[in-house]
């Protein structure tokens, strides 16, 4: 059975460009960083689905009539504003947090009332999903993190406020979805106590350019590649930059490799770094890559002998994944949440907080290179198995079914939609 199903969440429009029929003028941005969507999406339309995409952008007039659409064979886009500033002003509008996301929500309802898809899946638990409920349609809302794990991690008043607001957000939307997935058992043990649906474990897809790279035979000095976005404690980079100075004491050619928002050069990571003299004396050499296009992070584990995930917590871990399904083992947390459910056999589990812990399994597969070549064929096997785009796409499909069947009667939608949406 096919359907035209509503992705509603953040996509770059970087991301779905290939889906797309060339543009009489340019793309809004959308929202970046989050691949995934892309692969799900495009996965769903080589399985004979209609697809339309709802996201947000930062770079539209604050209008109700500044929504884009472009559209592709199968396939829509649609693009409406969101507010860049979540406290401040932003011109004559609130800061979003304000009105817990009430302009961005009422665009995406007038978007998908347009598009009038048979079912909404609504990615995050935010203001993504809320605006897919008040539909009134069909849906299926995906965990990708555990809000107040999230609200807990943030330590300052501002920021700690703006996530307990987010917290409150998901707890709405949890108590109303009539169908809930999350991408690891951890995350829906997390997400239970919020729901009154039950949660179906669906992890995230990997895409096939990660299946599509392979690890191999290396020569010259061992290269670690470390991924992450933010310089805060939930990452826990600290530990994992004095594991890697520890290391280079015994492998003093040894490289290091820092992606991610904080970890480009001159940023948070690299100030870290100079300030507490780890460097000194030569031994080892950092890289300060920070943020790159997802196909060039997805090039440097390929060509890397492992991948050190320092996180205190991830409700999935990607990064782990992917490099597990190009055959790289990978060190890990082994109480980082759903990190020791993805990484299985792919990988070392150590104590993250324990500096010396990660030296040693780093170590150990620098001493090793057979046990190294083993973990990383088992992870591989292993994401192809679990976590490969049509095996994903397939527990959706399933979850799509349900919804449908679920809902012989849908709530209206919004009766205006008049509000004007240009063509691209």
């Amino acid at each position: 059975m096919s359907f035209h199903i509503g992705i509603v969440g953040p996509v770059a429009s970087a991301d779905v460009s290939h889906l797309l029929d060339p543009p009489a003028a340019r793309l809004p941005v959308g929202m970046p960083g989050a691949p995934i969507l892309a692969t799900l999406i495009t996965e769903l339309l080589r399985r004979g689905h209609r697809v339309s995409a709802f996201t947000l952008t930062g770079d539209l007039p604050l209008r109700d009539d500044a929504a884009v659409v472009a559209r592709g064979p199968a396939f829509e886009l649609h693009v409406a504003p969101a507010r860049l500033r979540a406290w401040p002003m932003n011109g004559h509008r609130l800061g979003r947090i304000v009105d817990l996301y009430g302009f961005e929500r009422q665009g995406l309802r007038r978007a998908i009332a347009l598009a009038r898809p048979d079912v909404l899946h609504a990615h995050w638990t935010y203001e993504y999903a809320w605006a897919a409920l008040r539909t009134g349609l069909p849906h299926v809302v995906t965990c990708h993190d555990s809000p107040l794990v999230i609200a807990r991690f943030q330590r300052d008043l501002k920021h700690g406020a703006y996530r307990w607001l987010r917290a409150g957000i998901a707890w709405h939307v949890l108590r109303n979805a009539q169908r809930v997935t999350a991408v690891s058992p951890y995350l829906a043990d997390e997400v239970r106590p919020l729901c009154r649906a039950g949660i179906a474990v669906v992890p995230n897809p990997m895409p096939n350019a990660a299946f599509a790279r392979t690890r191999g035979l290396r020569f010259g000095p061992l290269r670690v590649v470390m991924a992450a976005n933010g310089w805060d404690a939930r990452k826990n980079p600290q530990p994992a930059l004095h594991a890697f100075a520890q290391l280079a004491e015994q492998h003093p050619r040894a490289e290091l490799h820092l992606f991610g928002r904080d970890y480009g050069a001159g940023q948070m990571a690299q100030r870290w770094w100079q300030e507490n003299r780890l460097g000194q004396g030569q031994r080892g050499r950092v890289f300060f890559h920070g943020e790159v296009a997802h196909d060039a992070m997805l090039a440097a584990l390929a060509h890397s002998d492992l991948l050190l995930h320092p996180a205190l917590e991830e409700s999935f871990g990607a990064v782990p994944a992917e490099a597990m399904a190009m055959g790289v083992p990978v060190v890990a947390g082994l109480r980082s949440g759903a990190v020791p459910w993805v990484v299985g056999d792919g990988g070392l589990l150590v104590d993250v907080t324990r500096p010396g812990e990660m030296a040693a399994a780093m170590g150990r597969l620098a001493d090793d290179s057979d046990f190294a070549v083993r973990l990383g064929a088992r992870g591989r096997v292993q994401a192809l198995q679990r976590f490969s785009t049509s095996a994903v796409a397939a527990r959706y499909e399933a979850e799509y079914a349900a919804a449908v069947g679920q809902r012989t009667c849908h709530a209206a939608l919004p009766g205006s939609t008049a509000a004007a949406v240009r063509d691209i």
